[in-house]
Parts: C-alpha cells; structure tokens; sequence
C-alpha cells in the first residue's frame, strides 16, 4: 500500500500472476461479494429482507458509562462490548485502529490487549485505512480475537473463515459500524487549506466525531490552535472526495458481523444529544452478549421494529441497495467492470434513475479539479451553513422518490450463488 493524498492505494508488486496468493484473490472483495452465499453459509438462511440483512434483534441503546458514551461517535456500544469481551476473557486482544499512526492525521490497525488502547480506538474515521494488512500479524497471535473493520473487510474476513485461512479462523467475534459515504485523505487537506493554508504537516491531532453527539470535526494544531466544525458542515466535502469505493458498494449496515452498529438518526434522540446507536444483533452469539450487557448493567438498550430503523437511515439505504446497482449498470454498459454480488433489485422505478443522473453529475463534476481547487479555497463559514441548507433541501425534495417503494423492493438472486461451493 502506498500514502498519498487520495489514501492508502493498493500499488502492484510487478510479480508473476501465478505468485498471486489463491486465498487473497478469492476474498478480494473488490472483485465481487457472493452475498447470498457467504449470508447462507454464515447464518444458515438467507435475509428476510435484504435492506438489513440478517438479524435478530434490533435496539436503541448507549453504553451506561457516560465517558465510554461520550468519547464514541454515538453511543459508544463497540468499545463498551469490546472491553466487556476482553476483561471477562472472551478474547486476548480485539483489532482496532490507533489513531495518530504512523502520522497525527491518519490510523493504522493494531490488535489492542488493553483496556487503555480499546479506548484510544473510539470513534470513527472517514478516510480509508486498510484495517485487513494486519492479517499477517494475526495469524502470529496467540489467543482469540475480537475485530472491528467496515463492510468490504469484515466480507473478506468472512471470506477467509469460510476458506479455513489461520489468521481469520482466531477471530471470535466481528463488530462492525454502518458505513455510508469516505472520502479521501485530500478531503482533510482541502478543509485545512481553507483555514489560512494549513497543512497536514501543521496537525498534532484529528478527530472526526469530538464532542457532543453527532460531534465535530476537531483538528489540534501544533501551533496550539484548535480548528473545529460541526459534523454536518464537514460534509460538504463529500461531492468532491467521495471514494471510489464507496459508490460501489450495496453494504450500508455492514450485514455480516455478529453486530452492527451505527447512529441513530431519530429527531427525537439528536434533540437529546449524549450519543444513541441503533445495534443490529445478526448471529446467536451476537444477540447472546447484548442482552447479558444489559442485564448487567452495561448496556442501556430498548428493542425496535425493523421500520423504526429503516426509517433513520433510508437516503443511505437507498443510495446503497438502488444507487449503486445503476451505478454498476452504466459502468458496465461503457465496458468497464463491476463488482459481482450475487443479488440485484427485481425493478428500479425509472424516477429513482433520473434522480441518479442529477447525483452522478453532481459527483463528476465535484470530482473536477477546478471544482475541489474552488472549493478548498471557500471559507467554511461560507460553505458549510451553504450546504447544510442544500442537503435539507435536497432530501426533502428528493425523499418522495428516494423512500418510494424502498422498505417493500424484492432482489433476485444469481441461481450460482445458491450453489454449493
């Protein structure tokens, strides 16, 4: 992997084809993820529906320690189960990111054995970090793991289970956040060149989620001065840095762990502030260890109705399971190659098309080089009110045509996907 303004890009070796590990290719999951095998294998059925994926429970819920709940991008959930794991001996060590590594602003996985450095790991990241290179150093550990990666990487880690890879079969438990939108490192560096020209040389520290749900953009600079923007005013720089990536993915609640975490956007909670999650328990083991945080007190979690949370993420959850298979449809149609997923939307209404003209041009043109020159050079005073009154707007005028039919869409499945493999 090579560090450059864009991310951590994959850069080839220039080996022999034939050199290519076999295990590392199959669970490549650029090249495609067989959903409906991999769900089947995994949980022994296939989703009742395939917004969510898989699950058993779904809750409301925040750690019942108020620093713990504080100190994460909502209600603090994963580190407060991945503590629970590790001081009850469930697991030796959990992988998580450490931020600030090997540079103030970026992460680098790590297999935390502490309580101190699962605590250090709280809290999102918005730029990709290439959790999976740690592979190597977990097939050298000795003892069960806990880990925590975004949908792609939990997929290949599931992938090598399936496979009988070493290092994945250590890991007990798989937690994963809901991930929407990440951007590139340069995203980082357009915010700072519009603070009077500041560099990612002149950061000492970056959180992505500080301070009070849903949290803050805060930047510490060497200098000592403190740069901090609300969360939803750092999002205006999601049209012009958007990954790759990101638009090619139908994996919004990160389906295949034993719990999913993410916000949960309700009107009601965010007017309360603190940090809630929506928590998705997928697996037996999953559900198992929400309800004995409850019942010890570790855990404050109340159960919903699938509704309830389809209805706080519905513009991701369309984005995601319609969005992206056109997206995948006009890229194949110009002759380039797609990720295959075993599954695909029965219908797409041609009003949820024209919709995705107007954002996929939005994207184009964002992803211009005058457009992200322009815009790093915008005060955010300017630009960040500017656009959370667009993205208001925008979803309201958008919300008739994105939500319509959404929670009842049917997918067919690829009849290869349901064979044994």
């Amino acid at each position: 992997m090579l560090r450059g303004d864009r991310g951590p890009l994959p850069t080839a070796q220039r080996e022999d084809a034939a050199s290519v590990n076999e295990l590392a290719y199959q669970a490549c999951p650029g090249l495609g993820v067989d959903y409906p095998q991999l769900v089947r294998w995994l949980f022994d059925r296939l989703p009742q529906n395939w917004l969510v994926g898989v699950y058993r429970q779904i809750f409301i819920g925040h750690s019942q320690n108020p620093r713990i709940r504080r100190a994460g991008s909502s209600g603090g959930v994963i580190t407060q189960v991945l503590l629970y794991l590790l001081e009850n001996d469930f697991i030796d060590g959990a992988v998580v990111l450490q931020h600030g590594f090997p540079q103030a602003w970026l992460s680098s996985p790590i297999i935390a054995q502490s309580a101190e450095q699962i605590e250090a790991a709280a809290q999102s990241v918005y730029v990709p970090v290439p959790v999976n290179t740690i592979l190597a150093e977990i097939e050298s550990f000795e003892g069960r793991l806990a880990y925590v990666g975004l949908p792609d990487q939990v997929a290949a880690i599931r992938r090598l289970q399936q496979l009988g890879h070493t290092g994945a079969s250590k890991i007990d438990y798989i937690i994963g956040p809901y991930v929407g939108t990440i951007m590139y490192l340069d995203s980082i560096c357009s915010y700072l060149r519009s603070k009077r020209g500041k560099a990612l040389e002149d950061v000492a520290e970056l959180r992505y989620r500080a301070g009070e749900w849903p949290g803050f953009l805060q930047v510490q600079l060497k200098d000592g001065e403190t740069l901090r923007e609300k969360k939803f005013y750092y999002n205006y720089l999601i049209p012009f840095y958007l990954t790759a990536s990101t638009l090619l993915s139908v994996d919004f609640t990160n389906e295949l762990t034993d719990i999913s975490v993410g916000d949960a956007w309700n009107p009601q909670l965010e007017e309360k502030g603190e940090g809630f999650s929506v928590a998705l328990a997928r697996t037996e083991r999953g559900s198992r260890l929400l309800k004995e945080m409850r019942e010890k007190g570790l855990l404050v979690l109340e159960e919903i109705s699938l509704d309830a949370a389809l209805a706080m993420h519905g513009h991701m959850l369309d984005f995601k399971k319609r969005g992206t298979f056109i997206r995948m449809d006009w890229l194949r149609r110009f002759g380039r190659s797609t990720p295959k997923f075993g599954y695909a939307p029965q219908r797409i209404p041609i009003s949820r098309i024209c919709v995705e003209f107007f954002i996929s041009g939005i994207l184009f043109m964002g992803h211009s080089r005058l457009a992200r020159y322009l815009v790093g050079r915008i005060p955010l005073k300017v630009i960040g009110p500017l656009f959370s009154v667009v993205r208001k707007t925008w979803k309201r005028i958008s919300k008739p045509t994105k939500r319509s039919g959404l929670r009842t869409m049917t997918f067919r499945i690829d009849p290869s996907s349901l064979s044994d493999s």
